[in-house]
């Protein structure tokens, strides 16, 4: 497969993708649907899956001779690799790697919550995960299959696979995919304020989140090459949902979950931070320029 796309036509994808992404979920919708009754969370999970499809077509399509730009274009690669399904590397262990060192980096992040959790629950996280699972009302468990299954898949492969595809392919550095991206991806879910009925205080705060978490998978993508990564670390963050800081005060041990917190947010930042300015050969990734 070969992409070489102009900027602006390659941002207008992009932007398109998004669009079309949140647009699938309101076409033909009367009203203001509630995105947790049962009806709406099946019908949303057909019409993800059209708007993933329709994702996929836009980068096929932009493979097509007249698309493409003056100048040097990324070297040609299989569909899958481009999409990141599939990594050239002989060795298993960088794909393995590239599957669980994002899983992994996360839960370093995740740190303070964990231990947080732990404390509030005295076991693993699963534990009370499952046991909550099997004690839902049919709606509460498809709740958890959308926020644990379907949409971290289909917003995984509409913002991960088919958005970095295009950026890459017009020159764009990794830094501006990230910060492209990841806005889109924020803007993306501005639409929770009509159809879960929030504020738009709740609206700013959610797009601030989600664009700091697209511009994080973003780079778990372009770093590994592979979606399989991000789509661990994403579904992972949506179990474990935002960090309830204002509680951390009311432990006994507040102390020691505090500095859990702290150092859980430093063992990320210099994790990242080292591994972008050394860039260790470990994954392989066409997105990424590796020493």
């Amino acid at each position: 497969m070969h992409l070489c796309l102009p900027p602006p036509l390659a941002v207008a994808l992009a932007v398109a993708v998004g669009f079309f992404f949140v647009g699938f979920l309101y076409l033909g919708v009367q009203g203001v649907p509630d995105r947790d009754d049962p009806r709406v969370i099946k019908e949303r999970f057909m019409r993800v899956g059209g708007a993933s499809v329709l994702a996929t077509l836009i980068v096929a399509g932009a493979t097509t001779p007249r698309l493409q730009r003056s100048g040097q274009c990324p070297p040609s690669a299989p569909a899958v690799q481009w999409l990141g399904l599939w990594a050239p590397s002989a060795d298993p262990l960088p794909c393995a790697l590239a599957v669980t060192a994002p899983l992994g980096l996360t839960m370093v992040l995740f740190f303070g919550p964990l231990v947080q959790s732990w404390l509030e629950n005295g076991s693993s996280l699963s534990a009370p995960l499952l046991r909550g699972i099997r004690t839902q009302l049919p709606g509460a468990r498809l709740q958890q299959v959308r926020n644990l299954l379907v949409g971290p898949l289909a917003e995984e492969w509409t913002f991960r696979t088919c958005m970095c595809p295009l950026l890459y392919s017009a020159g764009f550095s990794e830094g501006w995919i990230v910060l492209l991206s990841s806005l889109i991806f924020g803007a993306a879910h501005i639409h929770h304020r009509f159809d879960a009925r929030v504020s738009w205080v709740a609206v700013a705060v959610q797009f601030t989140y989600t664009s700091l978490f697209g511009a994080y998978s973003t780079y778990l993508f372009l770093r590994t090459g592979l979606v399989y990564g991000p789509l661990l670390a994403h579904s992972f963050c949506n179990l474990m949902g935002l960090p309830n800081f204002g509680a951390v005060p009311s432990y006994r041990l507040a102390r020691v979950l505090a500095v859990a917190y702290v150092v859980g947010l430093a063992g990320f930042a210099v994790l990242v931070s080292v591994d972008a300015a050394k860039r260790p050969r470990l994954f392989s990734s066409m997105y990424w320029a590796e020493q």
